[in-house]
């Protein structure tokens, strides 16, 4: 009976070294992605950084699929469009936020709000042209939470 329990604790030890070996492969894949200079892109990996009234981004994206990892480094919630624009965004009758009616047609992918300390994931697909990321929370838009970059 012992040497049963020495063969399954030595097949329990196996497939637990296999799982942290797998966890540390798929960290390790990742940091390569969130630990990468905000100014820098490639054609697939895009790191954005959102902090009260900034966003930090590259001012050059290679076009077609591209994916954003936004990271919020708050105090607040902050959500991220993404719109291709040539020139300043128009506003709503508030005169606070962007008029997302009016930029759909241009519109190229959005997050909603995520919390301080959180970092979310997304894709879209950009064609050459202007863009601009933004945050459309009450005031953040007007306050610097906008920044423009070029898709080549």
């Amino acid at each position: 009976m012992g040497s049963d329990l020495g063969v399954m604790g030595s097949a329990a030890r196996r497939s637990c070294c296999l799982a942290i070996g797998l966890v540390v492969a798929i960290a390790a894949s990742g940091c390569a992605l969130h630990g990468s200079d905000p100014g820098a892109s490639d054609s697939s990996a895009v790191r954005v950084v959102e902090s009260d009234f900034r966003i930090t981004a590259p001012t050059h994206v290679k076009s077609g699929e591209v994916l954003l990892s936004v990271h919020n480094k708050g105090p607040d919630a902050h959500e991220l469009l993404v719109v291709r624009t040539d020139g300043p965004l128009p506003l709503r009758a508030d005169g606070t936020t962007v008029d997302e009616d009016l930029i759909d047609p241009e519109l190229a992918g959005v997050l909603e709000p995520g919390e301080p300390d959180s970092t979310r994931v997304l894709r879209v697909h950009l064609e050459p042209g202007h863009y601009r990321f933004f945050c459309n929370m009450s005031g953040h838009y007007l306050g610097g939470m906008n920044t423009g970059f070029v898709v080549e």
